[in-house]
């Protein structure tokens, strides 16, 4: 019972550290702001997290990790590689385009903080890029995939089109549809891939 119920409010101190990081810059922001976005004394954020680097880590840590979780039996129970790829361009977009908030936070504020913030965050990006590697390597096990293609420059191209693409979403003045993306995207890295299998492509 304990746990769970510290479990919650570090979600809420996580949900106003979002809102705040995202409306306000990682730097310019205060444990004291967040305090009040969470509906609680700044005292009682010591008590979770002891410094604003830790909030941060924890925010990737925890939804990015959230994420892998839910997402990544779902891509490994495919067996078709062309099927994997798109499923992996979709969820990913769709993580992202439920919070706009958490997308700026995750694309744009990230990049500007310290190797110590790097440091804590290294583990889950690894586990993702993982799930990447894995996901490429069975498709060229199957012939898939050229097999004269270069899998950890792959996964850079992969992962990268996929940053750039929810980075330029975040930073954009007028809202539109990340998963109005998946299609075209799809078709232009299962080219560059040059990936054989061609999924199904009906956005959903």
């Amino acid at each position: 019972m304990a746990s769970k119920a510290r479990e919650e409010k570090e979600r809420q101190i996580l949900d106003g550290a979002i809102t705040v990081f995202a409306r306000s810059g990682y730097h310019k922001s205060s444990i004291a702001a967040i305090a009040r976005e969470a509906g609680l004394a700044a005292g009682t954020i010591y008590l979770y997290f002891r410094q604003k680097e830790d909030l941060i880590i924890a925010l990737f840590q925890r939804y990015l990790g959230d994420y892998l979780d839910e997402y990544e039996p779902r891509i490994h129970a495919e067996v078709d590689p062309a099927v994997r790829i798109r499923n992996l361009i979709r969820y990913h977009l769709a993580f992202f385009e439920t919070d706009h908030d958490l997308a700026k936070v995750f694309q744009i504020h990230l990049r500007e903080v310290s190797p110590l913030i790097r440091e804590g965050i290294t583990p889950v990006l690894v586990r993702y890029f993982d799930v990447i590697d894995h996901i490429l390597q069975d498709a060229r096990a199957r012939g898939e995939l050229d097999p004269e293609l270069d899998l950890r420059l792959a996964r850079k191209v992969l992962f990268g089109a996929l940053d750039e693409i929810v980075t330029s979403w975040a930073r954009a003045e007028h809202r539109y549809s990340l998963l109005a993306q998946v299609d075209p995207l799809y078709r232009i890295l299962s080219r560059a891939l040059g990936l054989k299998g061609e999924a199904e492509c009906a956005t959903g």
